[in-house]
């Protein structure tokens, strides 16, 4: 999709509104082209593209340019990709015109725009060349696909701008317009353009304007006005053009060549900079999770130019590059930029959100204070993920600061009830999941066991009890619950199983769907196995003198632990059991006490919870919540709410750090008191951001739009769940919540797991995950994962290249839908994950999915 050749230089043409002279000045610029190429060979070197055109034939850009450039026409190409008969927007031209040949979507435009400059490059080999871009319009004119305008339709591609200025009465504030619109949606604007006008002399204010920000500007020579005959015209013009494209800059207006030479100059150094980068890297930058003894080569470091949707646009160093080769390579973000992105990158409304927000308040003081941003965003968790039991949020930067002072809060409170505090709480941990992790700060990896993570560090003293969890599967095509780690978890006779060795085993299931149905598993023989396990290890705990002030879990995936799908029915246990253990955790041992509790507990629905017992309960959402998995809030999986949960990431849509921690009325009241002391003696200079919450607000009314439009509701349906067709947004929302499902099909899920050499896989939500056998060891330190990936990544993507789409013109290829693509990801171990955004094409899944298949099936036979 990105195009970059070191050989062949590409601008799009904008202008800031209509009759503004682009037509005009990009003609000069294609002439200024030829000139300086025409010396050096015979043959096509200058290209021309007007993706859509409107009006008559002879009175298209096109037809313009040609007329224009006939001197040059051995050295010039120009081409029109859809022409429309009527001089309107061109969105109301194609309508009027359905005997023309159509673009089906804003993609397949796209894709005709990008094909055509492949073929430039094979006309030019190892020759030098350019392609003039010209849009339709302003900036913000429509375009064939609305909501798309000038601005937008084009941006996958994101070829280096020329703004053409606007001369006219008003033409300064329509140029500073056209400019950040652009700025806005990640061009990069080397060159302004602007005829002159010797009354409005837009120029004498833009000129410093511009110069200031590093881009050219240039102030041309005015045409000669219409006057005579046509063919009196037409000469006139003609020696305009003679002038403009030799001259320089003069002061009531010059030519193009400086401005021509310079654009030349930009690409040159755009080239020259990317190929530094690897280097400068290698040499400076310190990488988190990166073993630099290993990864030390230029070809190893990605540099990513720009990213867009699914995709990075990035570049790889290669001794055996090629001048027709585009520098750059779309590479689906499989890792979604380590779990952060899920509305795609350079999201418009995303991006729109920040701006409004930056331009309006920058960064401002919270504490004691508010603003709109932060208390909308309050009140929208309050009523989505921390619905019936949240009362209160604190912001913080990140998941792993977020996870600090959900343990703050749990510990407090926990202190409170049980009779320590401060400093005499220094020996109290906390209950989770082995394989769990909750960042890289030292209270956050305290509450996590040892691990490849923290065994280094060494401040690291792990402050808890965790339990081993079962994890979900698919294995041979069927699911499973299975304990791949020894357990001292036994099952009885009653409870069908099978075992592999001594201290595992694995139950299998009649489908995926029984095995998140709590509501009938909650009562189930293994269910009684979990909480009597559980209930035994704490007693055995308690007796011991070991204290606890919070349960902390990663609830349905333990991620960066290798992204071990947890049994939800063990992890509902699990809260049931500790929140039925005050007995224990107060030092009063009361076996019928605990019954009583208990069955409370199993009793109780999911919300409505007053006031916690037992322990707090933390939810770490970080990774998991807000739609990852495919549910807002992990309280619709395991029929119970938390009294403390926390969300980043994905909080943002991806765009910035931010994290919020919820929690209920009774953790905030355990810090109140008439002393300041007792607060919460936490925050960040950069706490409750405008910026962030005003991104992260917007992130969640996106995904709110998607989800009530029905936009998932086919991939549902690859689960069973919801109805069989399309349905009112009323009958979503009955279903909404219900059923665990993914982006990824269970057809294909199966299929991976059936796979030798495969041990397992998994799938839900964005998240397709596959456990690979390795009898090197089966952890983060394996390079199993590793292999597997570098072997996806080397293989290109696509649909079938289909010949001579409509309007694309002989000789013209474009592909039938979106555009070849190569995955990137980073492996946990043995374990590979694939990560899409929750606006991903169906089309584009389906790829991987085939992809992934034949890569499993080539390593099984290796």
């Amino acid at each position: 999709m990105p195009l970059l050749f070191p050989n062949f230089r590409i601008n799009q043409v904008f202008g800031a509104n209509t009759d503004v002279g682009k037509t005009l000045l990009t003609t000069a610029l294609v002439r200024a082209s030829a000139a300086r190429l025409a010396r050096d060979r015979n043959g096509k070197k200058v290209f021309y593209l007007k993706p859509v055109s409107t009006g008559p034939d002879d009175e298209s850009d096109v037809a313009f340019i040609e007329r224009h450039t006939a001197r040059y026409s051995d050295v010039i190409e120009s081409k029109n990709l859809y022409q429309y008969r009527e001089p309107m927007s061109p969105h109301l031209a194609a309508r009027l015109a359905p005997d023309l040949p159509f673009p089906k979507t804003n993609d397949h435009l796209v894709r005709g725009v990008e094909a055509y400059a492949r073929s430039c490059v094979d006309q030019l080999g190892d020759e030098a060349g350019c392609l003039y871009v010209e849009t339709a319009g302003g900036v913000h004119s429509p375009a064939l696909h609305p909501p798309h305008t000038q601005s937008t339709s084009l941006r996958p591609l994101l070829l280096p701008a020329i703004l053409v200025a606007s001369p006219h009465l008003g033409g300064i504030s329509t140029t500073i317009s056209a400019y950040e619109s652009l700025l806005l949606r990640g061009y990069t604007v080397s060159t302004v353009l602007c005829l002159h006008h010797p009354y409005y002399r837009n120029d004498d204010f833009l000129t410093p304007y511009f110069v200031e920000r590093g881009i050219g500007f240039w102030d041309v020579r005015a045409p000669p006005e219409k006057r005579g005959t046509a063919d009196e015209d037409k000469a006139r013009l003609g020696e305009w053009y003679d002038y403009v494209e030799r001259a320089g800059r003069e002061e009531a207006g010059g030519g193009v060549k400086d401005a021509e030479a310079w654009i030349e100059s930009k690409h040159t150094e755009r080239v020259d900079e990317i190929n530094s980068m690897p280097r400068r890297t290698l040499d400076q930058a310190w990488w988190p999770f990166t073993q630099h003894a290993l990864v030390n080569k230029e070809e190893d470091v990605m540099v990513i130019d720009s990213a867009h949707g699914d995709n990075f646009d990035a570049f790889y160093a290669s001794p055996s590059a090629s001048a027709g080769k585009s520098m750059l390579g779309p590479y689906f973000d499989g890792s979604a930029s380590w779990f952060t992105q899920s509305h795609g990158h350079a999201s418009e409304p995303l991006t729109l959100a920040a701006a409004a927000a930056a331009g309006r308040y920058g960064h401002v003081l919270y504490p004691s204070g508010t603003h709109a941003p932060a208390l909308q965003l309050t009140e929208k968790l309050l009523a989505t993920v921390g619905k019936g039991w949240a009362d209160r949020v604190f912001y913080s930067d990140n998941g792993s600061t977020g996870v600090e002072v959900a343990l703050k809060m749990a510990l407090r409170a926990s202190g409170r009830r049980y009779g320590w505090d401060g400093e005499s709480g220094d020996g109290v941990g906390v209950i989770g999941l082995r394989g769990g992790y909750h960042g890289d700060t030292i209270g956050a990896m305290d509450a996590t066991p040892a691990s490849t993570f923290n065994n280094a560090v060494d401040w690291y003293k792990g402050r808890g009890h965790w339990f081993s969890p079962p994890a979900v599967q698919f294995r041979d095509g069927k699911a499973t619950v299975s304990a791949s780690l020894p357990l001292d978890l036994s099952l009885p006779s009653s409870i069908p199983y099978t075992s592999a060795s001594a201290g595992t085993w694995e139950v299998s299931f009649s489908s995926y769907a029984e095995i998140y149905d709590l509501p009938s598993r909650l009562h189930s023989p293994l269910a009684d196995v979990y909480r009597a396990h559980m209930r035994s290890t704490l007693t055995t705990l308690a007796a011991d003198g070991r204290r606890f002030g919070a349960l902390v879990v990663e609830p349905t995936c333990l991620g960066a632990g290798g992204m071990v799908f947890v049994d939800p029915l063990f992890q509902a246990c699990l809260i049931e059991v500790v929140r039925a253990s005050s007995d224990l955790f107060s030092g009063a041992p009361d076996d019928a006490a605990y019954a009583a509790a208990l069955s409370d507990q199993t009793q109780a629905g999911p919300d409505g919870r007053d006031a916690w017992s037992g322990l707090p309960v933390i939810y770490d959402e970080v990774f998991s919540g807000l739609h990852r998995f495919g549910y807002h809030s992990a309280s619709d999986v395991l029929h119970h709410t938390p009294d403390i949960s926390v969300y980043a990431k994905i909080l943002t849509g991806g765009l910035l750090p931010l994290s919020a921690t919820l929690a209920s009325r009774a953790v905030f009241d355990a810090f109140l008191s008439d002393r300041k002391v007792d607060a919460l003696l936490h925050g960040h200079s950069y706490t409750a951001n405008p910026v962030g919450c005003a991104v992260a607000l917007a992130a969640i009314e996106e995904s709110e739009k998607r989800e009530r439009a029905g936009a998932w509701d086919a991939d549902k349906r690859h689960w069973g769940i919801g109805p069989a067709s399309a349905a009112s947004s009323a009958a979503r929302s009955d279903v909404s919540g219900a059923g665990r499902w993914s982006f990824w099909t269970q057809a294909f899920v199966e299929r991976v797991s059936r796979v030798a050499g495969v041990k397992g896989a998994m799938a839900m939500g964005t998240v397709f995950a596959v456990e690979l056998e390795d009898n090197a060891g089966a952890d983060y330190s394996s390079h199993a994962g590793l292999a597997f990936l570098n072997r996806l990544r080397a293989r290109e993507l696509g649909p079938a290249v289909a010949a001579s789409d409509a309007g694309a013109g002989a000789g013209v290829k474009t592909d039938a839908g979106f555009a070849p693509f190569r995955i990137h990801s980073r492996p946990l171990g043995n374990v590979c994950y694939i990560m899409t955004s929750l606006f991903t094409q169906p089309a584009v899944v389906r790829a991987m999915e085939a992809a992934v298949l034949d890569e499993l099936a080539a390593l099984g036979r290796a």
